[in-house]
């Protein structure tokens, strides 16, 4: 029969792949579930979904933002969204998930009918871009909500509604395709792009996969972590579905590391500040609290709980020498 030092020990040896391949955690609004419009922190690893607050309001309205489609964080670890319904450019507080409201601005600059469902990213040295399905364009977007299309207007040449930049000198800039155009179809494209940032075009990577890999979402968010990983949420609430959290290699497209989250709706993705910067980034102190990252996912907690029984069952042992 085994000692309980045996089993414990064997427990911590069998959960050390998972730790080693411990995912961060990102923030995404639930926008496109009904009633739903809330700020939550999604574990990447296992797609537990936390939320903050009870929905993104400009207090004291209690009308929450109904359709936030984008969301990036600033090099101060700022987190900045974009509502598609109402066009406004906000900064949300990330420990009550509500708009600050000195920075809320109107977007000016895109065409003010539907169907923007606009990705936001944020580069090194700051500047913020955003991208339009409607019109197929990149545009820079100050904080002051004025847009200015990247190259011209409908350059791009597919539907992508995420985006996300990565490193400096060069700052290379990922899309993602829209998945299915419209509600009912038909299939638009499910596929990552690398944009050019002079030109506003984008050019074909490669699928994520086929659709018994990555289910069929309709829209989007796009984020890299600090090592570099992309990752990515799909929206698939036209489908009744709860969102896929996606691990995307930018060389080929190809999206591994599926898992579905408990939550409907999910459509945007912010990961981490911008990183790959030549002069690291460097955050104001004054949003280092507002980004919260726990230090231990579930599998940490778990190998530490057995850590403390190993210890127990060690004790006795060494009482014997």
């Amino acid at each position: 029969m085994k000692t309980l030092f045996q089993i414990v020990l064997s427990s911590m040896i069998a959960l050390l792949p998972a730790v080693a391949a411990a995912a961060p955690f990102a923030y995404s609004v639930n926008s496109d579930q009904p009633f739903g419009d809330t700020l939550y922190m999604i574990d990447l690893a296992d797609g537990t979904a936390t939320p903050i607050g009870t929905g993104v309001t400009l207090p004291p309205d209690p009308f929450k933002r109904l359709d936030i489609e984008g969301l990036a964080i600033a090099p101060d670890l700022t987190l900045w969204g974009v509502d598609e319904d109402l066009k406004r450019l906000f900064a949300i507080d990330t420990n009550s998930g509500t708009v600050v409201a000195a920075t809320d601005e109107e977007v000016d600059g895109v065409d003010g009918a539907e169907g923007n469902d606009f990705g936001l990213t944020f580069t090194c040295n700051g500047d913020l871009y955003a991208v339009s399905v409607r019109n197929q364009t990149l545009y820079t977007l100050g904080l002051d909500g004025v847009a200015s299309p990247v190259g011209g207007v409908g350059n791009l040449g597919a539907n992508i509604s995420a985006i996300a930049a990565h490193g400096s000198d060069p700052v290379k800039m990922y899309g993602l395709g829209n998945g299915w155009f419209g509600e009912a179809g038909p299939v638009d494209n499910r596929s990552l792009y690398e944009i050019n940032l002079d030109t506003g075009t984008a050019n074909l990577i490669g699928s994520l996969g086929p659709v018994e890999t990555v289910a069929n979402y309709t829209e989007a968010g796009l984020g890299f972590d600090l090592d570099g990983n992309l990752w990515a949420i799909t929206d698939r609430s036209q489908f009744a579905m709860t969102s896929q959290v996606l691990q995307i290699d930018p060389a080929t497209g190809l999206a591994t590391n599926v898992l579905n989250t408990s939550i409907i709706g999910f459509e945007s993705l912010a990961v981490a500040p911008p990183g790959a910067c030549n002069v690291p980034v460097q955050p104001d102190h004054r949003f280092e609290t507002t980004v919260q990252v726990p230090t231990l996912s579930r599998t940490g907690i778990i190998l530490a709980v057995l850590f403390m029984l190993l210890a127990a069952s060690l004790a006795p042992r060494l009482r014997r020498r």
